[in-house]
């Protein structure tokens, strides 16, 4: 009999994570809605189906297979619900889908975390546009306006005055909120830090901790660069103790989490939010394996299996992962890549196609391509990023 791994979703970033299944020598059914996902070239069998569709995905795994072993979103927030779903159907280890419903639901983790008193900015949470605009009125700015059930940047706007179109913010992030649940944040002024880690029976690994560069023109809600930061031993260790505090919190403790904070120009870290589940856009797939030498990607499909995992040494290698972001118009060229990757300590490719189409940067999907680059001091990692960008061109002509 063959065994099975499930992975939800089949994007891009979950290609890393079919692989790794795969290499353990599982048989992959990939789960996706978008019928040319890109992981269903990788997979052993496919699903292709909403992710809402729970009774119907249940039904085609156990025509499929007896012997499913593991179920895993390795890197994208919408398919840990109905990963949390299959796991419990099928008696497999990993999260539950109640402590799921935390991982991906901001204003239910705001709700958490105010109880056990983990730092983070005030909040309200609305569930009709109307009462979101009855509340702006109140809250002060600036503030940021989010879905609670969103990712990627998706529907957030930093709202400086009454004078924005705040009924679009409103609208925007409605739209992209499956629950119809709104977070009203106030605005935590100061650097934002992301944090990789990998949980085994309670014990979080910090595995990455990058500090982001965002792109020019979008208020901070899209990360134009991710970077081992140049920050004293006590700022790197004051944030980490956070994000581990906010898994504790949640009743996080085993797998991939991605976490992002903010450090603040009083010195203070303020949580902006954690997932259960690696980072999208390269953090999962590159940027952590470069920082931490460690396949993180495999880890976590042994773990869905129910291995035992054991001496999880991260390293600590200066790592820079940069972004181009989309400008307006239409992709006619990419130049320069192969050279970029001729350079030593440096991997570049192209996220976008050429006869693609762009309005600019909004979310993170808003991306032309990216570079990594590694050295042995975050100077000598920047330096080969400079290097490389010098190289790329990504050319676009106005529609």
């Amino acid at each position: 009999m063959d065994n099975w791994f499930a992975v939800v979703t089949a994007g891009r970033w979950q290609v890393n994570g079919i692989l790794a299944a795969r290499n353990l020598g599982y048989k992959v059914v990939a789960i996706d809605a978008d019928p040319h996902a890109e992981g269903f070239s990788h997979a052993d069998h496919i699903i292709n189906l909403p992710l809402t569709n729970v009774e119907v995905v249940l039904s085609e795994l156990k025509a499929l297979t007896g012997d499913l072993r593991g179920a895993v979103s390795f890197a994208s927030d919408a398919g840990v619900p109905l990963a949390a779903e299959i796991r419990q159907y099928f008696n497999l280890p990993g999260a539950h889908p109640e402590l799921c419903s935390r991982l991906v639901n901001k204003a239910q983790q705001r709700r958490v975390w105010a109880e056990h008193r983990v730092p983070g900015p005030r909040v309200e949470v609305v569930t009709t546009p109307q009462a979101a605009l009855v509340a702006i009125e109140n809250f002060g700015f600036p503030l940021v306006i989010k879905p609670a059930d969103s990712s990627g940047s998706r529907g957030v706007t930093k709202l400086e005055s009454s004078d924005d179109d705040v009924l679009e913010a409103v609208n925007r992030a409605f739209h992209f909120s499956k629950t119809k649940e709104v977070l009203l944040e106030s605005f935590m002024d100061g650097v934002e830090f992301t944090v990789e880690s990998f949980s085994v029976r309670g014990k979080h690994h910090i595995l990455a901790v990058t500090e982001k560069l965002k792109v020019e023109g979008t208020r901070g809600t899209v990360a134009r660069e991710l970077a081992t930061p140049q920050r004293s031993p006590a700022v790197i260790d004051s944030i980490e103790k956070v994000v581990m505090s906010a898994y504790r919190a949640l009743g996080y403790e085993d797998g991939p989490g991605h976490a992002e904070v903010i450090l603040m120009k009083d010195g203070k870290i303020g949580l902006v939010e954690v997932a259960g589940r690696g980072g999208g856009f390269l953090v999962f797939d590159r940027l952590v394996p470069s920082v931490s030498g460690i396949d993180i990607a495999r880890l976590t499909a042994m773990q869905a299996v129910g291995m035992q995992l054991h001496n999880i040494r991260p390293e600590c290698n200066p790592t820079v992962l940069r972004f181009f972001p989309s400008r307006q118009g239409k992709l006619i060229a990419i130049r320069g890549l192969e050279l970029a990757n001729e350079l030593e300590g440096v991997e570049a490719g192209a996220i976008a196609k050429i006869g693609d189409l762009f309005t600019g940067a909004a979310t993170d999907g808003d991306r032309l391509g990216w570079i990594l680059s590694r050295g042995d001091t975050p100077q000598i990692a920047q330096q080969k990023a400079d290097q490389a960008e010098s190289l790329i061109s990504f050319v676009l002509v106005e529609q």
